[in-house]
């Protein structure tokens, strides 16, 4: 992991505190087994897996620095949510968007923030912020039109 954003020390950091990351030659001519079992078309391909191997996020594509430190969050918080480990997912999201709020990732959290926050509390007025934050930051996003629905609930 030595070009693009993987080249970058905060990047390395983060990778080596937070993940375990493997690294994997791509051969297309003779696929490896690990280009299979993941379904690698494209690199780079960076694979968010819990501890037992399941997939939980997929970034396909160079992205840069700030936006790849937002999606390794998001794909931890992602498997906190998968996992119903609510409380963690929810510092998570929040983490993606209070340490890179104009990263791409960004509207994707805030949409997990609100959906954790509903399961967590069980109280549908997260899912009303979220929409409420996407409407006014990320209008154009498909996670506000996703969220539409939610702008029915009162706060």
């Amino acid at each position: 992991m030595n070009t693009g954003p993987y080249s970058n020390a905060r990047v390395q950091n983060y990778l080596q505190e937070t993940f375990i990351p493997v690294k994997s030659q791509c051969f297309w001519d003779k696929r490896t087994e690990m280009m299979k079992r993941f379904g690698i078309v494209w690199t780079p391909t960076l694979v968010v897996l819990d501890p037992k191997g399941r997939e939980h996020h997929r970034v396909v594509g160079f992205v840069p620095e700030d936006d790849f430190l937002a999606h390794l969050a998001l794909g931890k918080g992602k498997m906190h949510f998968d996992l119903f480990r609510f409380a963690e997912a929810i510092q998570a999201f929040g983490a993606v968007i209070a340490r890179h709020p104009d990263a791409g990732a960004v509207p994707e959290a805030v949409f997990f923030l609100g959906v954790a926050e509903y399961w967590k509390a069980h109280d549908p007025k997260g899912l009303r912020r979220a929409h409420d934050t996407l409407a006014a930051k990320f209008p154009e996003s498909e996670w506000a039109r996703r969220a539409a629905p939610y702008a029915q609930i009162p706060l």
